[in-house]
């Protein structure tokens, strides 16, 4: 373990954590996906015999001591929003993986999938059922946002659903923990993540709740016309399309037309 806040140097493959327990209770059954920043398995918690997710974040983001201190203040707000649309944080910790040691969270298993799964399968949304899934976004966001916990990163990818198709919103506190670094640079924060961010998100500025009213807009948008307005093939040019202009709506939209534009309004004092 490191001493310092200088990161640890790593060549842990995640698949080969697969059969391995962490925390001497989580048992690793599979990778699911091995990302930037974290790793995603399905296990099973050993103490109770429930399948859950555990998140590995790489150990070498995970190292200094200053942000385990940081995750661990996040992660206790976080263990304290229950909500039926905001993901169950069941345990959370540091545990060694390999020589290294490194953060974990444990969650609720949704098998469900996410709106960029559904997505990528090419499939849409109506208006209607767009309106259900923004209803439920925005009754965890409410929850959320009235304790002081802005997600900074509402993507599709974050908007999963449970087999009782109820929708849950993921990674709230660790999506915040992890991406503060990238947006003091913005141009280093990757461009799928660019893509719903709200413009004062690109300028730096302080955020509240009204960042994650402009980053749904857009998901519900994209969920019901397949297209991200002010989608470009770069992160700064994507977060200067957005500057100053109002949300494009279309008929596509129906009743959610007049919602969206007023939720997608640049200046976040008039969402």
């Amino acid at each position: 373990m490191s001493t310092g806040d200088t990161p640890q140097r790593t060549r842990v493959d995640p698949a080969d954590l697969v059969g391995r327990t962490i925390a001497d209770r989580y048992a690793l059954a599979r990778l699911v996906t091995a990302g930037a920043n974290t790793w995603v398995y399905d296990a099973t918690d050993q103490d109770t015999g429930r399948i859950v997710t555990v998140k590995l974040l790489r150990p070498s983001i995970a190292a200094p001591p200053s942000f385990r201190e940081r995750f661990d203040d996040e992660m206790r707000g976080v263990a304290a929003l229950s909500h039926p649309n905001i993901v169950a944080l069941f345990d959370w910790g540091i545990s060694p993986v390999g020589d290294l040691s490194t953060a974990f969270v444990v969650t609720e298993a949704l098998a469900g999938g996410s709106l960029r799964d559904m997505f990528d399968r090419g499939r849409r949304l109506t208006p209607s059922q767009a309106l259900m899934v923004g209803l439920d976004a925005c009754r965890g966001l409410d929850h959320a946002h009235r304790r002081g916990f802005v997600h900074t990163e509402l993507t599709p990818s974050k908007l999963v659903f449970g087999d009782d198709r109820r929708l849950r919103i993921a990674d709230f506190g660790l999506a915040r923990l992890l991406g503060a670094a990238s947006w003091e640079r913005p141009e280093s924060v990757p461009n799928h993540v660019a893509w719903y961010a709200a413009p004062e998100q690109g300028a730096g500025s302080p955020l509240d709740g009204r960042a994650d009213v402009y980053a749904l807009c857009l998901s519900l948008h994209e969920a019901v016309t397949g297209d991200v307005p002010f989608r470009t093939d770069s992160t700064i040019a994507t977060l200067a399309a957005r500057v100053g202009r109002l949300m494009p709506v279309s008929a596509d939209l129906g009743p959610l037309a007049a919602v969206l534009e007023h939720a997608g309004r640049p200046e976040a004092t008039e969402r």
